[in-house]
């Protein structure tokens, strides 16, 4: 089993970083990868729901590519210590 993201699942993700809305539909998405970068388009579907699975997307999935999307999660913070004291100061008051 593979440690990290295979080739067509690090592509997906930078066509989406690259996306002004941070998400694309599947046929945009197949457009690119199997016309122009030559993956197969089993591939990029199975690349699609692994992403998810591993919760790096959120995928959408319609009747029909057009309507089938894929859109990154939002950015994550981390949470500072500073943050996680303050809360558990306050639960302390309780």
């Amino acid at each position: 089993m593979s440690r990290g993201l295979g080739r067509c699942q690090r592509r997906i993700v930078q066509l989406l970083e690259e996306s002004p809305e941070r998400r694309a539909n599947r046929a945009e998405l197949e457009r690119v990868l199997v016309c122009l970068e030559s993956f197969h388009e089993s591939n990029v579907l199975r690349a699609i729901r692994s992403l998810a699975r591993q919760r790096h997307v959120i995928f959408e999935d319609g009747h029909r590519k057009e309507n089938s999307f894929v859109r990154l999660l939002p950015k994550r913070e981390p949470i500072s210590e500073s943050w996680i004291l303050e809360v558990l100061a306050q639960i302390g008051d309780r």
